[in-house]
């Protein structure tokens, strides 16, 4: 009896097995750079350029459906902060005539997308596609405003992003480049990752 359920555990793990092998499936991490070229919205500031290079790793998935694979990010970035400094009115008083203040971008990326690839079986892989889904951004702003001597303020927004992307994946390595599309906070990306998995 124990023979016959070691023998049909074993049959079981050799099904699964193809079957993940059939249908492909990769899992990894990615480390992000980005560059934003963006505005932000604060009222204090309503417009002002926000363009630091950031940071980010984001969790990555992709599964292959015939002719193209399925993907997936999810992850956290991290924009950076930049400082502002400009002149308020004049009829305000001396100590508050002199505006400056410090923002700060980050955001959770959740993404799904298409991707299709070109190559030999064996080398690199060219490919091109896209993602979409949302950016839950905070924005976190310190300084000297004009209404008072002094604001700490936390904002958070969900955005819809669209990017198109196009990369190199050579075995368990896969770099991309992307433009993705943010109201008021596009950025080019580069993603760097390790995947490992079956199938594909």
């Amino acid at each position: 009896m124990k023979k016959y359920s070691a023998l049909t555990m074993l049959f079981v793990l050799l099904v699964a097995g193809q079957s993940f092998a059939l249908i492909g499936l990769r899992v990894g991490a990615n480390a992000n750079i980005t560059q934003p070229s963006a505005t932000i919205a604060f009222d204090q500031f309503t417009g002002e350029s926000f363009s630091p290079t950031g940071f980010g790793v984001t969790a990555f998935g992709m599964a292959d459906v015939i002719l193209l694979k399925i993907t997936g990010d999810i992850g956290y970035i991290n924009f950076g902060e930049q400082s502002y400094e400009w002149s308020a009115p004049s009829e305000l008083p001396t100590s508050m005539q002199k505006v400056s203040a410090k923002a700060k971008v980050t955001a959770i990326p959740i993404l799904v997308g298409l991707r299709w690839e070109l190559g030999l079986p064996i080398g690199p892989k060219f490919h091109f596609g896209f993602q979409a889904g949302v950016h839950n951004f905070t924005y976190t702003y310190e300084g000297t405003a004009v209404e008072t001597t002094f604001v700490d303020e936390t904002e958070t927004s969900t955005e819809f992003s669209f990017a198109p992307i196009i990369g190199l994946r050579w075995s368990a390595l896969d770099a991309s480049l992307l433009y993705m599309v943010v109201e008021d906070f596009n950025y080019v990306g580069l993603r760097v990752g390790y995947t490992f998995g079956f199938g594909i």
